[in-house]
């Protein structure tokens, strides 16, 4: 992620306020049976030829892209979707290599990013024409007409009219199936959602972002955290769609303000004694009552999981408290991603404690970017490359 999210909304009938992110090739390292070799991936960003590329020179796969790790443990530390165009072809490899790990003696752990966050959200300014392309069949069109008519019909109930030549241009062929795909029940939706924000695997801590030195959650709680906030927003989704406020094609902005109108009725109808509808249950009223505090959610906040950058930019003397916070989870060192290493190099900072592995995989958008992985085996660091492999101490990457 180059970017970090700075749009704030307003939700509710003056209370509600959001914040969107709207933030030559090397032979294969031994890979078989080594013990406690973990091999680690930062974003990926839709690049599956660069994926491909450093999982074959890292001897996670071959060459027809199976699983030859043996017992290696595969981490990559999510945004694997936005961006580049082929991000459902990284998702069936991920899952895929999952299955083959597990047979193998081997295990892959997909961790959750800021980008899957945003995807959940509705939130797809950055999804590349091509993803969509990559979902779309001979039935696309007649989906996206149908989709077009649900959403003029509840904008024509609001007074509205929506030109159907810029709908047909803001959802390309592939839009709504690529919806459907990351939706709650879709095959993507159910896998992404599954996902962890954080790992700790061997004395490593595993995750996207970062977390402020001052943390004090668990990383249970960080996980668990998470988990809740999607389903609340799934909840609310679900909910506008049965009373007929929104479609499942909504993008976040629609959203926001079909709960916000939503809040509107509901506080009138309590003002007016009357009912609220069958679809305001309970669970509803608690999730529009969390969306009050959607700002600080650690889905979108700035200094969440998924959007910290301070690990990557804290001058050098925050270096005790960083091993303060590692010490904390039990912890030698933290890999992340998130913020790219450009050119495309990792880096380690405070003594090795961190390691920064986003190297710009994409390289057609991080210009100087390449792919790259990190593997750690015992006190060995080392930073792999589709050139070669090189050690890693704070003197050769130039950070401390």
């Amino acid at each position: 992620m180059a970017h970090p999210m700075c749009e704030r909304i307003a939700l509710s009938a003056g209370t509600l306020l959001v914040a969107l992110a709207v933030t030559g090739s090397a032979g294969p390292a031994p890979a078989q049976d080594q013990p406690g070799r973990i091999v680690a991936v930062a974003d990926i960003h839709g690049s599956l030829s660069g994926l491909t590329q450093i999982l074959r020179a890292a001897g996670i796969v071959d060459g027809a892209n199976a699983w030859i790790g043996g017992n290696a443990r595969l981490v990559q530390t999510g945004d694997f979707l936005d961006r580049g165009a082929d991000v459902r072809q990284v998702m069936d490899l991920l899952m895929r290599l999952e299955s083959e790990a597990r047979r193998g003696g081997g295990s892959v752990e997909v961790l959750f990013g800021n980008h899957e966050g945003m995807n959940l959200l509705h939130d797809f300014r950055d999804v590349a024409p091509g993803a969509y392309v990559a979902f779309a069949d001979r039935r696309s069109d007649e989906r996206r007409r149908r989709a077009f008519d649900a959403h003029a019909a509840l904008a024509r109930r609001a007074g509205e009219r929506l030109e159907q030549e810029a709908w047909m241009a803001a959802h390309p062929p592939g839009y709504v199936e690529y919806v459907e795909a990351l939706a709650p029940q879709g095959r993507y939706g159910r896998w992404i959602r599954s996902r962890k924000v954080a790992v700790q695997i061997d004395g490593t801590l595993f995750m996207h972002a970062g977390l402020p030195p001052d943390t004090t959650q668990s990383l249970e709680e960080i996980n668990r955290t998470v988990e809740r906030e999607i389903r609340t927003w799934d909840g609310i989704v679900d909910a506008l769609v049965r009373q007929r406020s929104i479609t499942r094609t909504f993008r976040v902005q629609e959203i926001v303000n079909a709960a916000q109108v939503e809040i509107g009725r509901i506080a009138l109808a309590q003002r007016a004694g009357e009912p609220l509808g069958d679809h305001v249950t309970p669970v509803l009223l608690e999730g529009l009552q969390h969306m009050e505090r959607i700002d600080t959610w650690a889905l979108i906040s700035p200094g969440g999981p998924l959007w910290y950058r301070g690990l990557a930019t804290l001058p050098a003397d925050a270096g005790p408290d960083v091993e303060a916070l590692l010490r904390r989870f039990g912890a030698q060192r933290a890999f992340l991603g998130h913020t790219p290493q450009l050119p495309g190099r990792v880096n380690t900072r405070f003594e090795g404690r961190v390691i920064l592995g986003d190297t710009g995989m994409l390289s057609d958008f991080y210009k100087g970017g390449r792919p790259a992985a990190v593997e750690l085996q015992g006190d060995q660091v080392t930073a792999i490359y589709t050139s070669g492999r090189e050690p890693l101490t704070a003197e050769n990457t130039g950070t401390r």
